[in-house]
């Protein structure tokens, strides 16, 4: 009887961790990347700067960030030259 009643409480967990669907479809992801310390002060100086710009406008440094990521993605045969230089020095 007493294996009988762990059988059946343990059943409930067997269904919760795997199979259960996600609550939302997320189309934002939140990651840790390391960045240098000046390039991030240079990003928030031009993203302030941007917005002082755009003013009464606003937008968000999640996609004033995005942007530049695409814009870099969509010209990335123009910043190879760059990112290869980086590469090497890093691999040295």
């Amino acid at each position: 009887m007493t294996e009988d009643r762990i059988s059946r409480l343990s059943q409930r967990f067997k269904t919760h961790a795997v199979g259960r669907k996600p609550a939302s479809n997320r189309s934002r992801e939140r990651h840790s990347f390391y960045l240098d310390g000046v390039l991030i002060e240079r990003l928030d100086e031009t993203y302030r700067g941007l917005n002082h710009e755009l003013y009464p406008k606003t937008i968000t440094k999640s996609v004033f960030l995005e942007e530049l990521l695409e814009f870099g993605l969509d010209h990335l045969d123009e910043i190879k030259g760059s990112i290869s230089e980086q590469a090497a020095t890093v691999a040295e």
